[in-house]
């Protein structure tokens, strides 16, 4: 429960992911069937996708410090070097496409 974190049900179905595919490649493996080999491969897909579960599993228990937020949502704009610069004409690009984007429809719709 503590060991497991906030997202439990993507730790339980990724080990629910694990097992089956381990189930289904060790009985590709071990039966002595006709399909056998696609036994093999479809447990090592389960196998394989189950890494997806685990990543969120993972990333859903990353805990961020509440000041390490705050600063990504306040939007803060630095004045001072390469980056105040970068904004700068960033922020110009956007001003100038979108007025371009507003005028072009605006001609369209009217026939022009």
């Amino acid at each position: 429960s503590v060991c497991l974190g906030r997202c439990k049900f993507s730790f339980w179905f990724a080990v629910f992911h694990d097992i089956f595919g381990l189930l289904v490649l060790l009985s590709g493996v071990f039966w002595d069937i006709f399909f056998h080999d696609f036994l093999i491969y479809a447990g090592s897909v389960i196998i394989f996708l189950s890494l997806i579960w685990w990543v969120f599993w993972y990333t859903g228990n990353i805990e961020v410090p509440p000041a390490e937020l705050d600063e990504d949502v306040t939007p803060h704009q630095r004045k001072k070097g390469i980056s105040g610069v970068v904004r700068k004409v960033s922020n110009q690009l956007k001003k100038i496409l979108t007025e371009n984007n507003n005028n072009t429809i605006t001609h369209t719709q009217k026939g022009f």
